[in-house]
């Protein structure tokens, strides 16, 4: 299968969390279907406070592909961030994230779509 999701930072929270309908979402995804951003991941990892919960996350993200940064992606994120950062309000962290969706053609899932709302030809999927 091709992976044609990329998963954001807040979904994941949320399934780390026991929410259900979290839970419930990743649970019907396709096997494959979805991957995560290097960002994510470090944020994820940032939200850690000790070993344990370090674990956790990546037992979790041990099951998805990573999408690295490319040039062409932090080049976009920074254009992105220059455009919108001021009259958007929108953060650095997220708009490389939305770059790695654009760049690879991949439906952004995410539960803050008014932070990725402002880029261009992005595609956003609210999961629940």
């Amino acid at each position: 299968m091709t992976v044609t999701r990329l998963i954001e930072t807040s979904v994941l929270v949320d399934f780390l969390r026991g929410h259900s309908p979290a839970e419930q979402w990743i649970d019907s995804l396709p096997e494959g279907d979805a991957a995560i951003s290097v960002v994510t991941a470090a944020e994820l990892l940032a939200g850690c406070r000790n070993r344990r919960e370090q674990k956790a996350v990546e037992d979790e993200l041990a099951g998805y592909p990573t999408i690295w940064d490319s040039e062409a992606t932090s080049q976009l994120a920074l254009d992105w961030y220059r455009q919108f950062h001021l009259s958007d309000g929108v953060g650095f962290l997220d708009c490389l994230i939305g770059a790695a969706a654009y760049q690879h053609s991949l439906m952004l899932c995410t539960l803050n779509d008014k932070h990725f709302r402002p880029f261009p030809d992005i595609r956003i999927e609210q999961p629940y």
